[in-house]
């Protein structure tokens, strides 16, 4: 299920036009307008996890790739309103995250320290994640790490975070 994830920090109404539109129509809205606009003119408010995302959520969570788990770090990636999922063709993720919530994400995200990360990432069942190990680890921990500069700017812009995963 691991391909690449982005981050978006966007305000509500943005969030509201994907909610207003039909389900079918929000993957192509994604990559066809939002993706375009923000890479080019919200630098900013992107932030790519590459693939990097599936072992973050895991590590951040129970381990497995579930969009529920104990909050509010298992909001920081899967976790929020699912806004699209079709588990029939598993083709493309979005969820959204309140402004409270990132607010949360970002202030829990501070108070791990790179032991905790490890001690979650190699807690993650072998059966779970087939990727595990000292090199994914290290890539894992530098996404997640550089992810913090984005969450503090949503968080402090009271800004919603949608994540979208392209499978």
């Amino acid at each position: 299920m691991s391909c690449l994830g982005v981050l978006f920090a966007v305000p509500e109404d943005v969030v509201k036009k994907l909610g207003d539109m039909p389900l079918e129509e929000r993957p192509e809205y994604i990559s066809e307008e939002l993706e375009e606009e923000y890479f080019e003119e919200y630098p900013e408010r992107t932030y790519e996890l590459d693939k990097s995302w599936d072992a973050m959520h895991r590590l951040l969570t129970d381990g497995t790739l579930s969009f529920g788990g104990e909050e509010p770090l298992a909001k920081a990636v899967l976790g929020g309103d699912v806004l699209y999922f079709d588990e029939d063709h598993d083709d493309y993720i979005i969820t959204a995250k309140t402004p409270d919530e990132v607010r949360k994400v970002y202030e829990a995200l501070q108070g791990l320290e790179d032991s905790d990360i490890r001690r979650r990432y190699f807690a993650i069942p072998a059966d779970e994640y087939e990727d595990k190990g000292e090199e994914d680890y290290e890539y894992t921990l530098e996404y997640l790490q550089d992810s913090l500069s984005f969450w503090r700017y949503a968080a402090e812009h009271g800004l919603w975070v949608l994540f979208t995963a392209d499978q």
